[in-house]
C-alpha cells in the first residue's frame, strides 16, 4: 500500500517515517504543494528495482552488439519502409 504525505510531515515525524519503510515495508510518496516529489522504499526494493534494471540494459547491450553496423540513413530508410508497410496494411484492412 502506498502511503501519501506532504514534506513538512515527513520532516516532522522523518524517524517515524523510516521506520514505517523499513520495518513495515510501506512505500510512501513525499509531496510539495500537492505534486509528488519523492519516493521512499524498503532498500530491497530499490536493490530489485536496480538489479532488474540492469539486467535489462544488458539484454538491450546483446542486441545491439549482434546489430550490423548499418548508417543513420539506412536505419531511417528502413524505419521509413516498416511505416509504410503497416499504413498499407491497415488502409487495406479499412477498405
Amino acid at each position: 500500500m502506498v502511503k501519501t504525505i506532504g514534506a513538512r510531515e515527513a520532516r516532522n515525524n522523518f524517524s517515524q517515517l523510516l521506520g514505517q519503510v523499513h520495518f513495515g515495508g510501506q512505500v510512501v510518496i513525499v509531496e510539495r504543494f500537492g505534486r509528488p516529489m519523492v519516493a521512499i522504499i524498503p532498500v530491497d526494493d530499490y536493490r530489485q528495482l536496480i538489479a532488474e534494471r540492469e539486467a535489462r540494459f544488458q539484454v538491450l547491450d546483446e542486441i545491439r552488439h549482434r546489430l550490423p553496423d548499418l548508417s543513420v540513413e539506412e536505419v531511417e530508410q528502413d524505419v521509413a519502409e516498416a511505416i509504410a508497410a503497416v499504413r498499407t496494411a491497415d488502409a487495406t484492412r479499412s477498405s
